[in-house]
Protein backbone atom coordinates (compact mmCIF):
# COMPACT_ATOMS: atom_id res chain seq x y z
CA UNK A 1 0.00 0.00 0.00
CA UNK A 2 1.61 3.45 -0.90
CA UNK A 3 2.24 6.17 1.73
CA UNK A 4 -0.91 8.29 0.39
CA UNK A 5 -3.41 5.11 0.36
CA UNK A 6 -1.87 4.33 4.55
CA UNK A 7 -2.65 8.41 5.13
CA UNK A 8 -6.04 8.47 3.68
CA UNK A 9 -7.04 4.91 5.51
CA UNK A 10 -5.45 6.51 8.83
CA UNK A 11 -7.13 9.89 8.34
CA UNK A 12 -11.19 7.30 7.71
CA UNK A 13 -10.47 5.58 10.49
CA UNK A 14 -9.97 8.83 12.70
CA UNK A 15 -12.91 10.33 11.32
CA UNK A 16 -14.97 7.21 12.08
CA UNK A 17 -14.04 6.91 15.62
CA UNK A 18 -14.70 10.84 16.08
CA UNK A 19 -17.72 9.99 14.61
CA UNK A 20 -18.60 6.96 16.58
CA UNK A 21 -17.56 8.65 19.44
CA UNK A 22 -19.32 11.90 19.12
CA UNK A 23 -22.64 9.90 18.39
CA UNK A 24 -22.68 8.14 21.63
CA UNK A 25 -21.45 11.00 23.87
CA UNK A 26 -24.81 12.66 22.51
CA UNK A 27 -26.49 9.38 23.53
CA UNK A 28 -24.74 8.92 26.93
CA UNK A 29 -25.51 13.15 27.11
CA UNK A 30 -29.63 12.74 25.79
CA UNK A 31 -29.74 9.45 28.46
CA UNK A 32 -28.94 11.60 31.19
CA UNK A 33 -30.65 14.91 30.11
CA UNK A 34 -33.75 12.33 29.99
CA UNK A 35 -32.87 10.62 33.29
CA UNK A 36 -32.57 14.27 34.94
CA UNK A 37 -35.76 15.29 33.65
CA UNK A 38 -38.15 12.27 34.92
CA UNK A 39 -35.80 12.42 38.32
CA UNK A 40 -37.79 16.14 38.44
CA UNK A 41 -41.12 15.07 37.26
CA UNK A 42 -40.92 12.63 40.25
CA UNK A 43 -39.47 14.88 42.53
CA UNK A 44 -42.26 17.94 41.40
CA UNK A 45 -44.87 15.28 42.18
CA UNK A 46 -43.86 13.77 45.34
CA UNK A 47 -44.65 14.59 48.91
CA UNK A 48 -40.99 15.27 50.97
CA UNK A 49 -42.34 13.99 54.27
CA UNK A 50 -44.54 11.24 53.60
CA UNK A 51 -42.98 10.17 50.11
CA UNK A 52 -46.60 9.95 49.03
CA UNK A 53 -47.55 11.86 45.53
CA UNK A 54 -48.62 15.20 46.71
CA UNK A 55 -51.23 17.41 45.11
CA UNK A 56 -49.71 18.00 41.93
CA UNK A 57 -49.23 14.16 41.33
CA UNK A 58 -52.91 13.76 41.96
CA UNK A 59 -54.03 15.89 39.62
CA UNK A 60 -51.29 14.21 36.87
CA UNK A 61 -53.10 10.52 37.96
CA UNK A 62 -56.52 11.84 37.88
CA UNK A 63 -56.56 13.70 34.40
CA UNK A 64 -54.64 10.07 33.11
CA UNK A 65 -57.55 8.65 34.60
CA UNK A 66 -59.87 10.69 32.46
CA UNK A 67 -57.45 10.30 29.52
CA UNK A 68 -58.04 6.12 29.96
CA UNK A 69 -62.11 7.25 30.17
CA UNK A 70 -62.38 4.85 32.62
CA UNK A 71 -64.97 5.05 35.83
CA UNK A 72 -63.01 6.07 38.93
CA UNK A 73 -63.28 7.03 42.36
CA UNK A 74 -61.52 10.07 44.63
CA UNK A 75 -61.53 9.50 48.35
CA UNK A 76 -60.30 12.47 50.28
CA UNK A 77 -59.24 11.79 54.21
CA UNK A 78 -59.35 14.44 56.15
CA UNK A 79 -57.64 13.49 60.03
CA UNK A 80 -60.10 14.90 62.87
CA UNK A 81 -58.92 17.37 65.57
CA UNK A 82 -55.40 17.88 64.38
CA UNK A 83 -55.13 21.54 66.46
CA UNK A 84 -55.78 19.82 69.29
CA UNK A 85 -53.25 17.42 68.62
CA UNK A 86 -50.35 19.47 67.86
CA UNK A 87 -51.17 21.91 70.77
CA UNK A 88 -51.18 18.66 73.06
CA UNK A 89 -47.87 16.94 71.52
CA UNK A 90 -46.59 19.31 68.66
CA UNK A 91 -45.81 19.33 64.98
CA UNK A 92 -42.93 17.02 65.35
CA UNK A 93 -45.58 14.19 66.82
CA UNK A 94 -48.05 15.12 64.24
CA UNK A 95 -45.01 14.82 61.28
CA UNK A 96 -44.64 11.33 62.81
CA UNK A 97 -47.85 10.28 62.62
CA UNK A 98 -48.87 11.58 59.41
CA UNK A 99 -45.79 9.54 57.76
CA UNK A 100 -47.38 6.58 59.81
CA UNK A 101 -50.59 6.76 58.84
CA UNK A 102 -49.23 7.56 55.10
CA UNK A 103 -47.80 4.14 55.67
CA UNK A 104 -51.05 2.64 56.24
CA UNK A 105 -53.02 4.23 53.53
CA UNK A 106 -50.72 3.15 51.30
CA UNK A 107 -50.97 -0.61 52.30
CA UNK A 108 -55.11 -0.59 52.34
CA UNK A 109 -55.05 1.50 49.06
CA UNK A 110 -52.53 -0.59 46.49
CA UNK A 111 -54.75 -3.89 47.88
CA UNK A 112 -57.66 -2.21 46.05
CA UNK A 113 -55.40 -0.98 43.44
CA UNK A 114 -55.70 2.64 44.34
CA UNK A 115 -52.96 5.01 44.44
CA UNK A 116 -52.85 7.69 47.54
CA UNK A 117 -51.48 11.46 47.78
CA UNK A 118 -50.67 14.08 50.38
CA UNK A 119 -52.97 16.99 49.61
CA UNK A 120 -52.09 19.06 52.57
CA UNK A 121 -50.57 18.73 55.94
CA UNK A 122 -53.56 16.12 57.25
CA UNK A 123 -55.29 15.68 54.23
CA UNK A 124 -54.96 12.65 51.89
CA UNK A 125 -56.89 11.52 48.68
CA UNK A 126 -56.78 8.01 47.17
CA UNK A 127 -57.88 7.38 43.46
CA UNK A 128 -59.41 4.58 42.81
CA UNK A 129 -59.66 2.76 39.25
CA UNK A 130 -62.06 0.12 40.81
CA UNK A 131 -64.84 2.00 41.93
CA UNK A 132 -67.57 -0.48 42.42
CA UNK A 133 -66.78 -0.65 46.41
CA UNK A 134 -65.58 2.56 47.02
CA UNK A 135 -67.66 3.36 50.03
CA UNK A 136 -66.61 -0.12 51.42
CA UNK A 137 -62.77 0.80 50.66
CA UNK A 138 -63.12 4.20 52.23
CA UNK A 139 -64.81 3.10 55.20
CA UNK A 140 -61.15 0.81 55.42
CA UNK A 141 -59.24 3.82 55.04
CA UNK A 142 -60.81 5.15 58.02
CA UNK A 143 -60.52 2.46 60.36
CA UNK A 144 -56.53 2.02 59.32
CA UNK A 145 -55.98 5.69 60.51
CA UNK A 146 -58.10 4.73 63.80
CA UNK A 147 -55.65 2.00 64.69
CA UNK A 148 -53.34 2.93 67.92
CA UNK A 149 -50.11 4.80 66.86
CA UNK A 150 -46.85 4.36 68.90
CA UNK A 151 -44.75 7.65 68.81
CA UNK A 152 -41.24 8.42 69.43
CA UNK A 153 -41.15 11.90 70.17
CA UNK A 154 -39.70 11.16 73.87
CA UNK A 155 -37.80 8.82 75.58
CA UNK A 156 -40.44 6.54 75.86
CA UNK A 157 -43.44 5.96 73.36
CA UNK A 158 -46.53 7.07 73.50
CA UNK A 159 -49.28 5.63 71.93
CA UNK A 160 -51.79 7.83 70.55
CA UNK A 161 -55.42 7.50 68.66
CA UNK A 162 -56.83 9.04 66.03
CA UNK A 163 -59.90 9.35 63.80
CA UNK A 164 -60.66 10.33 60.16
CA UNK A 165 -63.89 11.63 58.05
CA UNK A 166 -63.65 10.35 54.63
CA UNK A 167 -65.57 11.82 51.15
CA UNK A 168 -66.29 9.82 48.36
CA UNK A 169 -67.14 10.40 44.81
CA UNK A 170 -67.60 8.58 41.86
CA UNK A 171 -66.25 10.02 38.26
CA UNK A 172 -67.06 8.61 34.60
CA UNK A 173 -65.45 10.90 32.25
CA UNK A 174 -67.28 10.13 29.21
CA UNK A 175 -70.14 11.81 31.46
CA UNK A 176 -68.22 14.71 32.97
CA UNK A 177 -65.08 14.58 31.78
CA UNK A 178 -64.09 17.97 34.46
CA UNK A 179 -61.90 16.45 36.63
CA UNK A 180 -62.10 19.45 39.04
CA UNK A 181 -65.33 18.23 40.32
CA UNK A 182 -64.64 14.74 40.93
CA UNK A 183 -62.45 16.34 44.23
CA UNK A 184 -64.83 18.92 45.05
CA UNK A 185 -67.81 16.50 45.01
CA UNK A 186 -65.51 14.31 47.48
CA UNK A 187 -64.68 17.72 49.18
CA UNK A 188 -67.85 18.21 49.86
CA UNK A 189 -68.56 14.45 50.88
CA UNK A 190 -65.98 14.95 53.32
CA UNK A 191 -67.32 17.84 55.09
CA UNK A 192 -70.63 16.27 55.23
CA UNK A 193 -68.84 13.58 57.17
CA UNK A 194 -67.31 15.99 59.95
CA UNK A 195 -70.87 17.32 60.35
CA UNK A 196 -71.77 13.76 61.20
CA UNK A 197 -69.20 12.89 63.59
CA UNK A 198 -65.39 11.69 64.03
CA UNK A 199 -64.26 8.56 62.17
CA UNK A 200 -67.67 8.89 59.55
CA UNK A 201 -67.55 8.60 55.91
CA UNK A 202 -70.36 9.90 53.66
CA UNK A 203 -70.38 9.71 49.54
CA UNK A 204 -71.34 12.37 47.40
CA UNK A 205 -75.19 13.17 47.01
CA UNK A 206 -75.98 15.16 44.37
CA UNK A 207 -79.38 16.09 45.45
CA UNK A 208 -78.47 16.77 49.47
CA UNK A 209 -75.22 17.93 48.48
CA UNK A 210 -75.54 20.24 45.31
CA UNK A 211 -73.53 22.69 43.87
CA UNK A 212 -70.11 22.29 42.84
CA UNK A 213 -68.91 26.35 42.22
CA UNK A 214 -65.53 27.20 44.25
CA UNK A 215 -62.45 25.42 45.05
CA UNK A 216 -62.24 22.13 47.40
CA UNK A 217 -60.41 22.55 50.96
CA UNK A 218 -57.28 20.75 49.40
CA UNK A 219 -57.08 23.58 47.15
CA UNK A 220 -58.05 26.69 48.71
CA UNK A 221 -55.24 25.64 51.16
CA UNK A 222 -57.40 26.19 54.25
CA UNK A 223 -57.03 25.14 57.88
CA UNK A 224 -57.46 21.24 59.13
CA UNK A 225 -60.30 20.66 61.33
Amino acid sequence: MSTFAQITAVVAALTITAAVTYYLTRRRTAGRYRTAIDAAVRAAHRDDLTGLGNRAGFHAALAAAVTRRRPAAVILINLDGTRTFVGRLGNRALDQLLVLTAGRLRHVASAAGGAVFRMRRAEFAVILEHPGDAAGHAARLVAAVAEPTDLRITRHPITVTVTACAGVAVFTPHEDPDQRRALIRADRAMRAAKRTGRGHTAVFDPVTMRGHGGAPASDAGSGEA
